[in-house]
């Protein structure tokens, strides 16, 4: 049996990046040298752990064996890390952060860079998706969730960071165009820019007059799955935009937006910082989480 330890954690992070160049962006370590000591394990070994073709890579029978022993060694090496860091309360080790794109692409992957940054003994792995989740089950040790209710769930700790909440944005030049909107109905025949795709977009939800939850479905010009990218549409004056809290201040701020029926806006949802309850937090998980919520309280 191998006693480099270190070609089984490679080859586990192979396997984690679906493929050696991925591996490489994601470890740093060039794709040369993961590929010498895969093959290397493969000859000790005396099996094939992975067969590549010119458009296909998959791990052999055997391949996936090994890979579950290979990943327990590894992780078994970053949680050792991690409790050696955490006698002196120190943030270090690989921390998998799991969240929505909305989330992720307007403020968390700023706020974990920064923090990265502040604690270079950490590694972060973050995913986007709009899925929800199974965080023992895939190995995530945070995860960022929404929700209008507090989240129950034995397996996992729900930490509250601050709440969020979507508001109606506009050009100048769009409003000058089609008029300041005086009420919802004047909503339901504007253009708008709309979160989601063809088959699904994101309904637009607000406090009705009497203080009922109003949601429906905005006329779209431009529909796009990319906050990011529905700002920008909005700035160009492509339509209406409905956003999260703070996604627009800087437009605001610089005249390229302006805020429209704020008075309409919906009821606040609680951001939950969500991690195993099983496993704890490490010191890592536990000064990302007070970071994030630090940033986030610091939101309107």
């Amino acid at each position: 049996m191998t006693r480099d330890l270190n070609d089984l954690t490679l080859f586990a992070s192979v396997v984690d990046a679906g493929g050696y160049s991925a591996a490489e962006r994601q470890t740093g370590v060039p794709k040369s040298r993961l590929s010498r000591r895969v093959a290397a394990l493969e000859g000790e070994l005396g099996v094939r752990l992975i067969q590549r073709t010119a458009n296909r890579f998959f791990v052999t029978e055997a391949g996936e064996r090994v890979y579950r022993h290979a990943r327990a060694i590894a992780d078994e090496a970053d949680a050792l890390a991690a409790s050696v860091a955490e006698t002196r309360d120190e943030p270090a080790g690989l921390v998998r952060v799991a969240a929505a794109p909305l989330a992720g692409e307007l403020w968390l992957a700023g706020w974990v860079g920064e923090f990265a940054v502040k604690h270079p003994k950490v590694r972060v792995a973050m995913s986007l998706s709009n899925r929800y989740v199974d965080l023992l089950a895939e190995r995530f040790d945070l995860a960022l969730r929404y929700s209008s209710t507090p989240l129950a769930d034995a397996d996992v700790v729900a930490r509250p960071l601050g709440q969020s909440g979507m508001r109606l944005y506009a050009s100048p030049a769009f409003l000058a165009t089609h008029g300041e909107p005086a009420d919802l109905d004047a909503l339901r025949v504007l253009p708008a820019v709309v979160l989601g795709r063809l088959e699904r977009p994101r309904p637009w939800v607000f406090t009705g007059t009497a203080g009922e939850a109003v949601s429906f479905v905005p006329p779209s010009r431009f529909l796009v799955n990319n906050i990011l990218a529905a700002r920008a549409a909005a700035i160009a004056g492509a339509g209406l935009v409905q956003l999260p809290d703070g996604a627009c201040d800087e437009a605001v701020a610089a005249g390229a937006l302006r805020e429209v029926l704020p008075a309409l806006a919906p009821p606040p949802t609680t951001a939950y910082a969500v991690y195993p309850s099983r496993r704890g937090a490490s010191a890592a998980v536990r000064h990302l989480i007070a970071f994030i919520e630090k940033r986030m309280r610091a939101l309107r």
